[in-house]
Parts: C-alpha cells; sequence; structure tokens
C-alpha cells in the first residue's frame, strides 16, 4: 500500500491593468453592495447565467470594497500633494484650476506630470 497520495490541482491567476476612470467605475459599482447588485441583475437579466458565480462575485466585491478606496485615496492625495508642492506662486484660483485640469485629465486616463508642466504648473 502506497504511503504518498496525489492530488492535483489546477490554479488559475490573472492580473487586471485598469486605468483610473475604470477603477473609479469599478469602485463606484460595488459601492452599491454586492446583494443590492445581485437583485438588480437577478430582477432584470434573470439568474441563470451569474447564480453559479455568486461566491466568486462576492469575493470580487470584498476585495474592491476593500482594497480600492485606499488606492484611491492615495492618488488624490498625491495628486493635491503635487498642486500643493509650491503653492506661493499659485494663486488660489491657478491651484483650483490646476486641481481641476488634473481630475479632468485623470478621468479621461491623461493625468499625468506632463500634463501639469505643459499648462502652467510648477516644474
Amino acid at each position: 500500500m502506497s504511503r504518498l497520495t496525489q492530488n492535483p490541482r489546477l490554479d488559475l491567476a490573472v492580473t487586471l491593468k485598469l486605468n483610473e476612470p475604470e477603477i473609479r467605475a469599478l469602485d463606484a459599482l460595488a459601492g452599491y453592495g454586492f446583494m443590492a447588485f445581485l437583485d438588480v441583475f437577478y430582477k432584470h437579466m434573470g439568474r441563470h447565467y451569474l447564480e453559479p458565480h455568486e461566491e466568486g462575485l462576492r469575493s470580487l466585491f470584498e476585495v474592491i470594497k476593500t482594497d480600492l478606496p485606499p488606492i484611491l485615496h492615495r492618488l488624490d492625495a498625491a495628486r493635491q500633494a503635487f498642486a500643493l508642492n509650491n503653492p506661493v506662486i499659485r494663486s488660489k484660483e491657478e491651484h483650483e484650476s490646476m486641481i481641476k485640469r488634473l481630475i479632468e485629465d485623470s478621468q479621461k486616463g491623461e493625468a499625468s506630470i506632463a500634463s501639469l508642466v505643459g499648462k502652467g504648473g510648477a516644474a
């Protein structure tokens, strides 16, 4: 009798690269909550396709609700830190205008240090 037992297992992990607008959209989607999402999905789309994947979806929503907000908070804080890097040389209006441009550019996926420098920000 063999003392060695084989238990083969397949495992899959995927790395998904998202830009800021996609991350914010995912965070907003999960913000409604797992059960609220399921209720609306099942009501309008039926149960057949998604029901077998409920546990995976529940886990995904938990990861999104737990891990994304701190990442977005750090991004927002970094954006403000760059804009406030040298506030003495900017008026309040210039500062607010720059913050507005950064937010708009980030929502288009175009935010960068170069966008600051190219639009009158501090070099």
